[in-house]
């Protein structure tokens, strides 16, 4: 919000010299915009930087397994929150992403739900703790809110795949598979849980490795790390 208002601020500012210097508004007005503009862009990519700066120092302790001060290094962020929209509900999801990954879920849940939509993961855990819980209509509206933000994602259709197949909706779950083959342009992933399912087999989410063992829904034959830290899409933190 902040940069939003600098930028503002220097466009008015250069509109307002070019009208005290008796220029024409058509001269000042496109200049100002121009400015103000490069002005919001060039603060964005500041917080950016700050952002990703915390995440990836988080990074490095949740590798050690250090959550707890992973999860208070990525709460340094929320100062920059005024600063630019959607900065909150990055932070927000990621910390919920640890704490899913703990298996805290009634910390992890409000976290979640308070992630931006741009998180997809974090959209991802939420729908799986309200299948889990019995809400099944409370849980495909999420996967449909998850999918608008990752919709090129593979793994995201095979997890909404493989709950749809867990509530008894096998067909819904091949419906889910075709739209991500098609989105997706044929990925071998998908197209072989499809024709599992078509075969009424059960879907093998191990070919998504350790992506698919950070949600929690099947356990690896051997693990000697923690999930990967979920980094937030450039575009997330921009907003």
């Amino acid at each position: 919000m902040l940069n939003l208002l600098m930028g503002l601020g220097v466009a008015i500012a250069v509109v307002l010299v070019f009208a005290l210097l008796k220029v024409t508004l058509w001269v000042g007005l496109p200049l100002g915009l121009v400015a103000g503009i490069a002005m919001f862009i060039w603060r964005g990519r500041v917080i950016q930087q700050r952002l990703e700066a915390i995440f990836n120092r988080a990074g490095e302790l949740m590798k050690k397994q250090q959550f707890d001060p992973a999860i208070e290094v990525m709460k340094e962020g929320y100062a920059l929150a005024p600063y630019q929209f959607m900065i909150k509900g990055s932070i927000d999801g990621q910390i919920g992403v640890v704490q899913y990954v703990r298996k805290k879920h009634e910390e992890a849940e409000p976290l979640l739900k308070a992630a931006s939509y741009q998180h997809y993961i974090a959209k991802a855990m939420l729908g799986i703790l309200q299948w889990k819980r019995g809400e099944k209509k409370q849980a495909r509206e999420t996967f449909k809110l998850a999918l608008k933000a990752g919709r090129k994602e593979s793994l995201l259709y095979g997890i909404y795949a493989y709950v749809l197949c867990e509530m008894k909706e096998r067909d819904e779950a091949i419906a889910i598979l075709n739209q991500g083959i098609k989105v997706c342009e044929g990925d071998e992933r998908l197209v072989t849980n499809r024709n599992a399912l078509q075969n009424n087999k059960p879907m093998k989410m191990k070919v998504y490795g350790e992506q698919w063992y950070q949600f929690m829904l099947e356990r690896p034959v051997i693990r000697q790390e923690p999930p990967p830290f979920a980094r937030v899409s450039k575009r997330a933190i921009r907003g």
